[in-house]
């Protein structure tokens, strides 16, 4: 097949407003445009806004998206759509199949395809018991017979393995956005603004975040939260004077605006973490980051000062690594210039486009993402 002419189908079983999965597939999908594969993205549940569907397109990426409120109430429904979608695309022929997402509409889309194109398969959860208890047999099936299963983490490649009993399990991290933000001027009276951007639930440490905003020893710190009402309502922070609530964005130049008016960035996460994508970004734009040793976020560790880890559960760990991470930065000891260079470097576009592209033709001659980490 000639590159030039390669048609690749990616498929997200849903897609959010934001999101660290959301963020992927929509620059794997520009990428892989700007590298003249011709690509049609399809959802069976969509959320993304306006923007985000003008800036595929604009790219040349084709939407196939579920964005009815009816269609994609249920399982069964978002089922349906899927398997009346795949009907109306069977005169189209596809090179290269990708699907991102557990869950039967994952598995009927590599089914769907299977022998006629190939087709790759990306998990991105830690692959603990856990996760790996929910998994049915149909899902188990699809991944073993995929040409090419994908984890976005080195942690998770062996677990896998032995998860499905299949040796060949590759690591590809996720594409991110790689943002600039304007550095603050300080001065001596600033508050240090500690934030976060992503789902605001418990499970990604907002209600620590809530506790530590009442602790007397962080009462000059500004908590700064970015993300989509819903568990959480801007009501709920009203209590919480050291909480700002700054809404949602969507776009990149939300995220570059809220790069820019923090000083760090703070994921105290209990979910099974794979990599988040929100800390690349982090690191993208120089910002240093506080996050617990959960999943694969050890791997992007590469300087105890800029890059803290916490354990989940260790309450005064995590207050002491923000009583020093607040004290780094208002002595200006943090290094912006390392945390871009390790990202250009290990999680940049010249990085993960060159392995991505390997994957779609079937080549093996690329490093995997946990060697391009050990350089």
């Amino acid at each position: 097949m000639s590159r030039a002419a390669l048609r690749l189908l990616v498929y997200s079983a849903q897609l959010e407003t934001v999101g660290g999965i959301e963020s992927h597939v929509q620059e794997f999908c520009l990428r892989m445009a700007a590298a003249g594969r011709h690509v049609t993205l399809l959802s069976s549940r969509s959320c993304l806004d306006s923007r985000s569907k003008d800036r595929l397109r604009r790219a040349g990426v084709a939407l196939l998206l579920n964005e009815g409120r009816w269609l994609s109430a249920s399982p069964a429904r978002k089922w349906l759509w899927t398997i009346g979608t795949l009907a109306r695309l069977s005169l189209r022929k596809f090179d290269v199949v990708y699907t991102n997402g557990q869950g039967l509409n994952s598995v009927s889309v590599l089914r769907w395809f299977r022998g006629r194109a190939r087709l790759i398969h990306h998990h991105h959860t830690s692959c603990d018991a856990g996760d790996i208890a929910l998994w049915p047999a149909a899902y188990r099936e699809a991944m073993r017979r995929a040409d090419a299963l994908v984890v976005c983490a080195g942690f998770i490649r062996q677990r896998m393995q032995n998860a499905i009993g299949r040796r060949d399990v590759e690591v590809v991290y996720c594409f991110s956005r790689n943002v600039s933000a304007t550095m603050q001027p300080r001065n001596s009276d600033m508050p240090v603004a500690l934030g976060y951007f992503g789902r605001l639930i418990d499970g990604k440490g907002i209600r620590r975040i809530l506790e530590l905003s009442r602790d007397p020893r962080l009462a000059g710190v500004q908590w700064k939260l970015w993300g989509s009402e819903g568990a959480y309502r801007a009501s709920d922070f009203q209590a919480y004077p050291n909480v700002i609530y700054l809404g949602a964005f969507s776009d990149e130049a939300g995220l570059r605006a809220a790069l820019a008016s923090i000083d760090c960035f703070v994921l105290l996460s209990t979910d099974p973490e794979g990599l988040p994508v929100s800390l690349m970004e982090v690191m993208a734009a120089g910002k240093p980051w506080i996050a617990t040793r959960q999943g694969g976020i050890p791997e992007l560790a590469h300087d105890p000062a800029s890059c803290v880890l916490v354990g989940a559960d260790k309450e005064e760990e995590i207050i002491e690594a923000c009583l020093a991470m607040v004290a780094r930065i208002k002595a200006r000891e943090v290094d912006a210039i390392a945390q871009q260079a390790f990202y250009a470097n290990r999680l940049g576009d010249r990085v993960l486009l060159a392995r991505w592209l390997a994957l779609l033709k079937g080549r093996e001659d690329t490093p995997d993402s946990t060697q391009a980490l050990q350089q």
